[in-house]
């Protein structure tokens, strides 16, 4: 790392995470957890004396795993499945696919079939988040895990684990936090592709180094003119193709929040330790805006999303649906409609890492600017 270019390491990391986090493994004796995101908790896994690493798929070229697992699959799915067959997983010493969907769930069975020798398991995460059992339940479930991490790394989670956990990946979502809103204030140096390989580096090594690396930063550089930028908020899943957020820094549009796994979603709510630290990681599943496919009450879910739009002053929203996810795909006619009803222009994109055409975004993502500059002062 230089002082001149204190973004570099996020960036290495983000570019190969798995050579990274074998040397990280060789220095420290840990062992290695991966998990398909989204809504893992990785508090889990730290505290029971692992170091967690993110699985994403997109952006991954495809060329075995499409003779696996059906082709109509998300380029999440697909990606993280290529992984593990062209063995970049193999420092792995275990394996968390949450179930959020059909496709995880078929992914889960995949693994098991194809790799019985590797740890894997189910997080079987409530889909009825507004079920008066589901707290008890998902408490249930995270015992479960627990205890299966327990037998891999050999380090019982106990009170005192689990509070340092807390603690080290709270102050982390604080401190990206404050990234997000330096990106808002100053977008020259604070660009979107920064910040977000920001959240996303986060995933994919040690929190508490990650937190260090972040205190080189320019923290104290602010301001700048921000008049002929457009304010969006993004819905979808992942960063998918991983080139949008340049050409949000190209085109002039500015996050002012965002529903991505790796994106302002995954830092929004920390858990309010009181008492039970358990219960505490399930109250912030359970306050963490729902993914896609989780079940809500359809009116409180469109509801709630229009009022998160209007709370953070976006001029409009970009949907980043992911190709052949039919959960993205049934909520967004809903949504759409709602914001149409209160005036806020949207933009709906079916991306994927297989076969997006970059220059079709960025023309439709042009005429979108177009039509927010009406807006702006």
């Amino acid at each position: 790392m230089t002082k001149s270019d204190p973004w570099l390491p996020f960036d290495e990391i983000n570019q190969d995470p798995w050579s990274k986090i074998i040397a990280v493994k060789r220095t420290s004796g840990k062992k290695i957890i991966g998990h398909v995101l989204p809504d893992v908790p990785e508090e889990l896994i730290y505290a029971a004396g692992a170091i967690p690493l993110a699985l994403a798929g997109a952006g991954i070229t495809i060329s075995l795993a499409q003779a696996q697992i059906p082709t109509y699959s998300c380029s999440h799915a697909m990606g993280a499945l290529e992984l593990q067959l062209k063995g970049a997983l193999d420092s792995l010493d275990g394996v968390i696919i949450p179930y959020v969907c059909d496709t995880t769930r078929n992914l889960y069975h995949l693994w098991r079939q194809l790799f019985p020798n590797v740890a894997c398991e189910f997080l079987r995460l409530p889909k009825k988040l507004g079920d008066p059992d589901a707290k008890l339940y998902l408490g249930e479930e995270y015992l479960r895990i627990s205890k299966w991490l327990t037998g891999i790394t050999g380090q019982e989670i106990n009170k005192d684990s689990l509070k340092a956990s807390i603690s080290v990946y709270s102050k982390s979502r604080d401190q990206l936090k404050l990234a997000y809103l330096k990106m808002q204030s100053s977008p020259s140096t604070w660009s979107a592709q920064r910040v977000i390989s920001l959240f996303e580096s986060s995933f994919r090594f040690p929190r508490e180094e990650h937190l260090i690396l972040m205190n080189n930063l320019p923290w104290d550089v602010d301001g700048g003119d921000t008049s002929d930028r457009a304010k969006i908020y993004v819905r979808g899943k992942v960063w998918d193709p991983p080139e949008i957020t340049k050409l949000f820094d190209e085109l002039g549009l500015t996050l002012v929040g965002d529903e991505i796994v790796t994106g302002f979603r995954s830092v929004m709510v920390n858990p309010i330790v009181n008492g039970d630290l358990f219960q505490s990681l399930v109250d912030r599943h359970m306050s963490t805006i729902p993914y896609t496919g989780y079940y809500v009450d359809p009116r409180k879910l469109v509801e709630d999303f229009v009022e998160r739009t209007r709370s953070c002053g976006a001029q409009g929203v970009v949907f980043l649906n992911p190709k052949f996810c039919e959960a993205a795909a049934f909520d967004t006619p809903d949504m759409v409609n709602a914001l149409k009803k209160n005036n806020i222009p949207n933009l709906v994109l079916e991306t994927s890492s297989r076969g997006t055409s970059m220059s079709q975004i960025r023309l439709r993502l042009e005429a979108f600017k177009e039509i927010l500059a009406d807006d702006l002062p």
